[in-house]
Order: structure tokens, then sequence, then C-alpha cells
């Protein structure tokens, strides 16, 4: 299981896995066993819960989420 902070990391570093979570990114985040509270934060793009669900409270961060394809 990926803590959020995990999962970022991880989606940066695999090209694969940010392929899949383009295409649907509440299922590739379930199936790398976020919480729902986790899912709803990235999926809102609520910045003051991303931050504090990661663990990011002390320090400014950026976060560059996708949503879809583009197509």
């Amino acid at each position: 299981m990926f803590t959020l902070s995990d999962f970022f990391t991880q989606l940066g570093q695999d090209a694969q896995l940010m392929e899949d979570y383009k295409q649907n990114p509440e299922v590739v985040m379930r199936a790398h066993g976020l919480t729902d509270e986790e899912i709803n934060a990235v999926m809102s793009g609520n910045m003051e819960t991303l931050k504090t669900l990661s663990g990011d409270e002390n320090y400014q961060s950026y976060l560059v989420i996708s949503h879809g394809n583009g197509d």
C-alpha cells in the first residue's frame, strides 16, 4: 500500500503508471491503496487537504495532477 506521498513519487518515476493514471486516475489511485479521502482531495485539487494528507504541512509544494488524456 502506498501513502499519498509515495504514490506521487512513483507517479513521477514510472511512465506506464502515469499513462494509466491519465486514462483513469481514480482506478489507479484505488489500485495503489489510496483512501477515499486522498482520492477526493486529488480529484478536487484541494491543496490544503493534499498538503495535510501527504505530510507536507511545513513547506510549500507544487503538485501537477493531470486528469484525462487531453484528446
